[in-house]
């Protein structure tokens, strides 16, 4: 009787990711995608400038309220989405209780509170909300990534069941996470790098979360 309360839905789907089913593979495609409308927008600001630095007020003013949407709003959308997407992989993929791993699903959490954090901004239409937990939610998001695909490889019963593609996809797609971030001082504060590589960054991190969608652990049952 004991061992049949063991046998619970969610262990099962921890132990077999292909339990995950199609809606996270979804939420990582879409997520993807709007990473990729965010580098285009935030980065390269096709309709002008939503915001305005005042260096007597010591903070951004919005200019534009519906540009300061069309800009955020998808970056808001995909670190919610893919931070979720991602604690829940993450979780289903990881050789039991290892220390890395569960550390990157805490970073994960985190993301989403930076997330919720820029989605409030982008409700009261304040910009240093909506940019800091975008900038600080996309940084954790990113090193979780990198984080969890070390632990994979920590394990030989990881690459043995899910090959190594999965591992190397997180650690690449952590990397890329995380230079959103660290370029951005170099684009706006220094202005050392035009804008476009952090918009070719960002979008490449979006079509990263698209082929993780497509790696095997997500999309195929686990051997036993």
């Amino acid at each position: 009787m004991g061992r049949q309360i063991m046998e619970t839905p969610t262990n099962e789907f921890i132990r077999n990711p292909a339990q995950v089913g199609s809606g996270v593979s979804w939420t990582m495609t879409a997520g993807g995608v709007m990473w990729a409308v965010f580098g285009y927008y935030r980065f390269l600001l096709p309709h002008g400038q939503d915001v305005q630095w005042r260096e007597d007020l010591g903070y951004s003013l919005i200019l534009n309220n519906g540009l300061f949407v069309l800009y955020n709003l998808p970056g808001v959308l995909a670190l919610l989405m893919t931070s979720l997407a991602a604690f829940r992989y993450v979780a289903a993929v990881q050789p039991g209780k290892r220390k890395l791993g569960n550390v990157s699903l805490v970073l994960l959490v985190i993301a989403a509170v930076f997330g919720l954090m820029a989605a409030a901004g982008q409700l009261g239409q304040f910009d240093a909300l909506t940019t800091g937990g975008l900038s600080f939610g996309v940084l954790f998001l990113g090193l979780a990534l990198f984080l969890a695909g070390l632990a994979m490889t920590e394990r030989n019963t990881s690459l043995r069941r899910y090959g190594p593609a999965p591992a190397f996809a997180l650690i690449l797609l952590g990397i890329t996470g995380m230079l959103v971030l660290l370029l951005r001082p170099l684009m706006f504060a220094l202005q050392l790098l035009p804008l476009f590589i952090g918009a070719a960054v960002c979008i490449a991190f979006g079509v990263g979360w698209i082929v993780l969608a497509q790696v095997p652990g997500l999309k195929h049952p686990a051997a036993h």
